[in-house]
């Protein structure tokens, strides 16, 4: 029981490491995954979206401090509760989006206290692994009923006093396989080998304490020091940019070749159809049919016989997989209505984006640096332009009020978010290619930047 107990804990402590590690490599990334569920279309819990960075942040560390003190074997009552507490949410969690009916429909109560009909919001991928492995609904799921398996041998285990602070021996062995197991995790599944540092960097902070400090709350000061750790990596990635990339609009992208369609590449492509409303003319209930079968069944007498139609105008839903681009919604529009998308992609030369998701919360006391930037690059020539989301007054007047002399364009805004992760944000282009880009904190003067 115990080599069970101790196999469990490996597994399950490496995998809450990464998972924990690779959304706090983008906790912003996270924050938009967590509105998503927040939406009254899904959860409705809209009065948390305030808070969902801050949830973010606190869900990304629990799950690495979790994971070491799995794999340290600090605290075993209180880490396996907590493990099973957080494993038997997010398996619900995933299975409520797995069984999410994108043609369904929900009551909610809106501002005014009365009940209203909306329809389902599905979240398409869980950000179990962030933008590194994305996984549907159903992958989702089934990847924590797997870790559900060996989080219950973890909580018998704990209750029954077989896991209790390594010995020097036992940490040798369970944080090289650790280590071990991580790094082909990250190397197959991430391309990036910072995960096993990341994770030997955390098992040595609590190692230390644990050789270093004779106390009664030793294992809560480990957990401590793992805090600094993870806080730091934190901090910095929020603070800047994420270490590793995998959006599509990262550093080195084409954003041209990334928006081609499966009809561009000669794949074969997803499948939609459209939801028509019905009535049912003997029961006087709604029905709604599926485009794609109604074409079958629309001659039959017993179809026109039961029902008649209400509306062509439902959503429209997804019906079978295949290649979908990874860019879809880049569309660079004036406010006079002019496309200027291919412009800017198809320019050989340089060109500059600045990029803000929302003008009423972007860092205002960036906007010196960009004006000067702007300045200086339409003095060589090189084209400068701003992607925001705003209307037309909003614009002007942030426009006037920050003496930014640069076209405005609208773009959409999840889209923006998906560009770069800081408000504002700044992109460097050059034929399409992602050439460099940098959070507020960081941006260049143009005297520092080798454009040749």
């Amino acid at each position: 029981m115990r080599l069970i107990v101790t196999i469990s804990r490996i597994i399950v402590g490496s995998l809450f490491i990464v998972s924990g590690l690779i959304k706090s490599n983008d906790a912003m990334g996270f924050m938009y995954k967590l509105e998503e569920y927040f939406e009254p279309g899904a959860l409705n819990l809209e009065f948390l979206t305030p808070w969902a960075l801050e949830l973010a942040v606190f869900i990304v560390i629990g799950e690495i401090l979790l994971g070491v003190a799995l794999l340290v074997g600090a605290l075993p009552k209180l880490t396996s509760l907590l493990t099973l507490v957080m494993m038997l949410f997010f398996t619900w969690l995933t299975n409520y989006t797995d069984g999410c009916d994108p043609m369904g429909k929900k009551l909610i109560t809106n501002e005014m206290g009365q009940q209203v009909e909306i329809a389902n919001q599905c979240v398409l991928e869980c950000g179990c692994f962030g933008n590194a492995i994305p996984l549907t609904p159903h992958e989702s799921f089934l990847k924590d009923l797997f870790l559900l398996v060996f989080v219950i041998p973890i909580v018998i285990g704990a209750f029954r006093g077989l896991i209790r602070l390594n010995t020097p021996r036992e940490s040798i062995y369970i944080y090289t396989i650790s280590i071990v197991i991580t790094a082909i995790f990250a190397m197959t599944m991430l391309d990036w080998l910072f995960p096993p540092m990341f994770t030997a960097l955390c098992l040595i902070a609590a190692a230390v304490i644990q050789r270093r400090v004779n106390h009664s709350a030793k294992e809560w000061i480990m957990a401590g020091s793992v805090l600094v750790v993870a806080g730091i990596f934190q901090y910095q990635t929020l603070a800047h940019l994420p270490m590793k990339d995998y959006r599509p609009y990262a550093i080195g992208q084409n954003i041209l070749d990334n928006m081609k369609t499966a009809d561009d590449l000669g794949l074969e492509g997803p499948q939609f159809a459209t939801k028509y409303a019905f009535k049912n003319i003997k029961t006087n209930t709604d029905t709604i049919v599926l485009s794609s079968d109604w074409l079958q069944i629309q001659s039959t007498p017993w179809f026109q016989n039961t029902y008649e139609l209400v509306s062509y105008d439902g959503d429209e839903v997804k019906i079978s997989d295949g290649y979908e681009p990874l860019i879809q919604d880049f569309e660079a529009m004036s406010y006079d209505g002019d496309d200027y998308t291919y412009e800017i992609l198809e320019n050989e030369g340089y060109v500059f984006l600045h990029v803000s998701n929302t003008l009423s919360k972007t860092e205002a006391s960036a906007q010196q640096k960009l004006n000067a930037l702007a300045a200086a690059a339409e003095a060589k020539g090189i084209a400068f332009f701003a992607l925001t989301n705003g209307s037309f007054d909003e614009v002007e007047e942030y426009r006037f009020q920050h003496q930014a002399a640069y076209p405005f364009l609208n773009v959409d805004q999840t889209e923006l978010k998906i560009i770069i992760r800081s408000n504002p944000g700044l992109v460097l282009l050059k034929n399409g290619v992602v050439v460099d880009m940098w959070a507020w904190r960081d941006f260049p003067a143009f005297e520092d930047l080798d454009l040749k």
